[in-house]
């Protein structure tokens, strides 16, 4: 099973090209600024312009690579929060075992992971049940799945048993 981050990688393509341009826009203004003729009668303007447009360069690049991160970030929080059918499978197997040796917190984390809704009833039913429904976050498998024990192979064998007197 994959997460789509399609959309958040193209994000963040698009925020590295603007670094890169504004980081080339900013060594652009930078050598202008160094090759201004101090003899220049309009040099102090033309310096305080360039400087300026180079100060505001600044800020977008800033601005930029906060984005940047940011979206980053969120790629990371996508694929780190993603349940594939093998963890799922794992952790249904090792329920017992694993649920045991959990704190609180990681026990409310993997109930969150794998349900998304209970339903109650208001009131105790006469056969003392509870709960309506519970419906789980189990992903949807796409492609055909193949589920063995251990070896990995499905044998299936039938035996007669009797009993001799």
């Amino acid at each position: 099973m994959k997460v789509d981050t399609a959309a958040i990688d193209q994000e963040i393509v698009n925020y590295e090209k603007q670094l890169r341009q504004h980081y080339s826009i900013k060594s652009k203004l930078a050598e202008e600024i160094d090759s201004l003729d101090p003899d220049d009668r309009h040099y102090v303007r033309r310096k305080a312009d360039l400087d300026d447009r180079l100060y505001r360069m600044y800020d977008k690049i800033e601005d930029t690579e906060s984005l940047l991160i940011a979206a980053r970030a969120k790629k990371q929080a996508i694929e780190a929060e993603k349940l594939t059918g093998d963890n799922i499978y794992k952790v249904l197997i090792y329920f017992e075992k694993l649920y045991g040796v959990m704190n609180e917190a990681e026990r409310r984390q993997l109930i969150e992971a794998l349900i998304s809704e209970i339903q109650v009833y208001p009131e105790r039913q006469a056969n003392g049940q509870w709960l309506k429904s519970i419906k789980f976050k189990l992903p949807i498998i796409e492609e055909d799945m193949s589920i063995s024990l251990d070896n990995e192979e499905q044998v299936e064998t039938v035996a007669l048993l009797s009993n001799r007197t």
